[in-house]
């Protein structure tokens, strides 16, 4: 192999330049349009593997996090971590709606002033299971165009 070649195979790139990560504040119109958030919130499953998801009404932001289980702790744990998310960028969440798997933690929603809207028995809420159909969707999509089995 000429010396040329080895040297380009056993040397590194040249490195690129950082990613600037700096968050700019949210323009003030928005804050005061949509500053109080309502979230829906529900557990998704894929391949038995659960899920917290939730969705914004108006600002459209959805999240997934992965949990262990489905106990009061950890349902609680990812929802704390969803509203310090919303209330590091300025916005406050005021409502959740959810399905009765909720009920457990109203509780714990009030102390931190957010009020939890539970459907009725054998209903469920339409935007968060929107969501769900549509993260379902894109994950199946993107699973089976995978090149391998």
């Amino acid at each position: 192999m000429p010396q040329s070649r080895l040297i380009k195979i056993k040397t590194t790139g040249l490195p690129t330049e950082h990613v600037c990560a700096t968050w700019t504040s949210i323009p003030k119109e928005i804050i005061d349009n949509y500053g109080e958030v309502t979230l829906a919130v529900d557990i998704m499953t894929i391949s038995k593997i659960p899920f917290m998801v939730n969705t914004s009404r108006n600002i459209h932001f959805g999240t997934a996090q992965l949990i262990r289980n489905n106990t009061k702790d950890m349902i609680m744990t990812s929802i704390s971590q969803v509203v310090w998310t919303y209330q590091a960028r300025g916005f406050q969440v005021c409502n959740i709606l959810a399905d009765s798997a909720f009920k457990c933690i109203r509780d714990s929603l009030s102390e931190m002033g957010i009020a939890l809207n539970v459907s009725s028995r054998n209903e469920h809420e339409p935007e968060i299971e929107q969501y769900i159909r549509k993260v379902k969707e894109r994950v199946r999509s993107i699973a089976n165009s995978l090149p391998f089995r």
